[in-house]
């Protein structure tokens, strides 16, 4: 009903893409599940280009089966041999392939960066705990140690728990906080933490194709999305399956409660200025890492002169992505759709657009 919420779950959710560790959890929890003995190796550092970021994660079971990835096939063979060699008994190490030109096609990265990699045996036990967590979007931290005598000794830190003392702990949670993965220094010993925040959410307002599209491309970058329309008839789980909620609301009262943080991404796609005005009024308050609003080009000066009338500042107005998405001459809604992921990845990764904002017709 128009003016009233209601939420719901989407039908036939898409497994979640792109993060290292859900992506070999189940394989892991396979092989302790078979009381078989394996090693991981996570990249806990990178210089300059590298293939992939701190995080990414290969394992090794003692049959020699392989899961994951660390660069992508440049050293994969030589990590797999480091981790055969802690499956016998060796310690832990944290190794480091670079390159130099007569190395290209050899051990190292013809890409031209540096990958720090620490090898070290799975412990099994914290498996259950990270999947729990990780199934609930429970904050969480996986941190273990590269460096010193508790090299390899792993722990999970959860934000929601009494903190315990410590700089470990303290580095752990503000580095979780960020939702970060990456080395510190703590108590004289580099650490690696490795941060399971809970999806970023990417709230999309107006039920019209666009934004099925753009859920479906929301979704696809690992944001948990929101389709919000005031409108019940257009709000349904059959043309948004890929939306995580839908919310049946006038746009401004659900933003007004909803949770927004540096990492939300606001698609404002009603470009009705009776939804726009006081919703855009809305996000402009909120710390969202991106805001942005579909409309031509007269369609946008309007609606900026009416926020101005509403008291929103030149300054404010200028963090609005208008006519939203970068300008790759899109015309489809799955177009528009690749157009504003693009976009939404240049702003969250501190990266100028390169391209002209999209036209798109109001």
């Amino acid at each position: 009903m128009v003016g009233q919420e209601a939420r719901g779950q989407a039908p036939g959710k898409l497994e979640i893409p792109g993060d290292p560790v859900r992506d070999v959890l189940p394989e892991l929890e396979r092989w302790a599940a078979e009381g078989l003995a394996a090693a991981t190796a996570t990249v806990v550092r990178t210089e300059r280009s590298a293939p992939r970021a701190p995080g990414a994660v290969l394992g090794v079971s003692e049959r020699g089966e392989v899961v994951g990835s660390v660069t992508g096939g440049c050293v994969e063979p030589a990590v797999y041999e480091e981790a055969r060699e802690v499956l016998s008994g060796a310690p832990p190490r944290l190794v480091t392939y670079g390159i130099a030109d007569e190395e290209a096609f050899e051990v190292g990265l013809p890409c031209g960066g540096t990958v720090h990699i620490f090898v070290d045996a799975l412990d099994p036990g914290l498996l259950p705990a990270l999947s729990e967590a990780l199934a609930a979007e429970r904050p969480v931290a996986l941190v273990v140690p590269v460096s010193g005598p508790e090299a390899g000794r792993k722990r999970l830190v959860f934000a929601d728990q009494p903190a315990a003392d410590g700089k470990l702990e303290e580095a752990a949670r503000t580095t979780l906080a960020r939702g970060e993965s990456t080395l510190v220094t703590a108590e004289g010993v580099d650490v690696f933490v490795q941060s399971f925040a809970p999806r970023p959410q990417l709230y999309v307002f107006g039920a019209v194709d666009h934004a099925a599209a753009i859920a479906r491309q929301g979704r696809f970058l690992g944001y948990r999305v929101t389709v919000c329309d005031a409108r019940a008839k257009f709000a349904t789980p059959e043309r948004f399956p890929e939306a995580d909620e839908l919310v049946v609301e006038w746009p401004d009262r659900f933003l007004a409660d909803a949770p927004v943080d540096v990492r939300t991404a606001i698609c404002v796609l009603t470009h009705e200025e009776r939804f726009d005005v006081p919703l855009l009024q809305i996000a402009l308050r909120t710390p969202a890492g991106y805001i942005g609003a579909m409309g031509a080009r007269r369609t946008n000066e309007r609606r900026a002169e009416r926020l101005r009338e509403a008291g929103v500042s030149d300054e404010a107005i200028a963090r609005i992505h208008a006519p939203i998405g970068l300008d790759i001459g899109s015309r489809t809604p799955e177009e528009v759709a690749v157009s504003v992921a693009a976009e939404i990845v240049a702003v969250m990764r501190g990266k100028a657009a390169a391209l002209r904002p999209a036209q798109v017709a109001s």
